[in-house]
């Protein structure tokens, strides 16, 4: 007989279905019953779990929250490595959950989550780009950004390119090539930002 699976098990199920249903499906056909279809319950079943479909949300939030910091901040003393490591990482988490980039810049979630998650989805986005410039400034701070680049500008450089690696269809296109896609553009991106004049890409 399978084990039963615990109140915090099922909720947690339930966000991850949720979450593949924005992959696949997009927020406009985020509903409960193709939340309780995926799940393999009825609509009832999932309220019995969750009172409202916002609450649901909530639970969704708070899944997306935990894959996209699991391990944050990385490691290393110097800050560009640790820019690197924080690179790689959003990128194959990403890639690993597709729903989580729709979620995190679609503002339609505004149309299905109360204000409270529609501010702390805008507080995540807040959070990586703070890491982001603070890895910068240290780096600037240190003498390690190459002569003339601006931090705002190299900021720009780093949330981009993963903008584009992971909602531009470059990883889906290139299936299996993923992380070698993404550690070339990180090298190039360390070039960039440490000058000519640096020696070889510090390996993290």
């Amino acid at each position: 007989m399978p084990e039963r699976k615990t109140a915090d098990a099922r909720r947690r199920e339930i966000a991850d279905a949720a979450l593949r249903v924005i992959a696949e499906q997009g927020l406009g056909r985020f509903t409960a019953r193709a939340i309780a279809h995926e799940v393999g319950v009825s609509d009832a079943a999932l309220f019995r779990h969750f009172e409202t479909k916002e609450e649901i949300v909530l639970a969704v939030v708070d899944r997306v929250e935990e894959i996209l910091f699991a391990g944050f901040p990385p490691a290393g003393r110097d800050p560009l490595e640790r820019l690197g490591r924080f690179f790689r990482q959003r990128v194959a988490v990403i890639e690993e959950n597709p729903g989580v980039a729709r979620l995190v810049a679609s503002d339609a979630l505004a149309q299905a989550a109360p204000p409270e998650g529609v501010a702390r989805v805008a507080e995540l986005r807040r959070r990586s780009v703070r890491f982001v410039r603070a890895c910068l400034e240290e780096a600037s701070r240190a003498g390690l950004l190459a002569a003339g680049l601006e931090q705002e500008e190299a900021a720009v450089l780093v949330l981009g390119a993963i903008l584009a690696l992971t909602q531009g269809g470059q990883l889906g296109a290139r299936a299996g090539r993923s992380a070698a896609l993404a550690e070339r553009t990180w090298r190039a991106l360390d070039r960039l930002l440490r000058g000519p004049a640096s020696v070889e890409p510090v390996k993290s």
